[in-house]
């Protein structure tokens, strides 16, 4: 269920993000329709960033096969971030949550061409998030986006586990008022510095 880096993972879960993207493209086809089923795909997955992390990983269910499932990587990421080995998800945790999550949009539409560009946006956004949490714990950043949210993911993890679930904006965070703007203020600490992957690297 866990993945040492991106690579790893797109390598794995390839096949099934081929699969939708021929299934997109290969039929006849309207250029606008599809993009926008794309665009909502990246859109749909925003939000189950949000709502994965934070009404799955961050709930203290009471059944201890939910608690060691989600607490295997995520709470155990929390406790140890130094352990690189609980990154990104596997692929294994792919292939079981994609028809979970792609099901809600059969009772949208059952035009196959359409759900496939939706799968297309959903996969990209997923596998960008992916990356985006492998960077974050790599080095530190000190321009542009990657220090935004690199400062808002690990206030996130040091300040306010309970805020900022985002890991690549914090657009959900406002709608749903989980948005703590001390953020801006988060200076890396020494002890979470040495957990970096280059920094332990050295």
């Amino acid at each position: 269920f866990a993945a040492r880096n991106p690579v790893h993972l797109l390598l794995l879960v390839l096949p099934l993000w081929l699969f939708m993207v021929y299934s997109t493209f290969s039929r006849d086809f309207a250029w606008e329709s599809t993009f926008i089923g794309i665009f909502l795909g990246v859109v749909y997955w925003t939000f189950l960033e949000y709502a994965i992390h934070r009404w799955l990983y961050h709930t203290p269910f009471k059944s201890r096969f939910l608690q060691y499932f989600l607490g295997s990587f995520h709470q155990y990421h929390h406790k140890d971030m130094s352990d690189h080995r609980v990154l990104n998800a596997g692929f294994l945790m792919v292939y079981f949550v994609t028809p979970t999550v792609l099901s809600p949009l059969l009772l949208v539409t059952q035009d196959l061409q359409l759900l496939s560009s939706l799968a297309v946006g959903l996969f990209s956004g997923h596998y960008f998030y992916e990356w985006v949490h492998y960077t974050l714990h790599l080095d530190k950043f000190e321009t542009g986006y990657l220090k935004y949210i690199q400062k808002y993911h690990f206030h996130h993890h040091d300040k306010a586990p309970l805020k900022n679930f985002g890991n690549t904006s914090h657009i959900w965070d406002l709608v749903f008022r989980t948005y703590d703007e001390d953020y801006i203020k988060y200076e890396m600490p020494e002890k979470t510095r040495k957990t970096l992957i280059k920094y332990a690297q050295k």
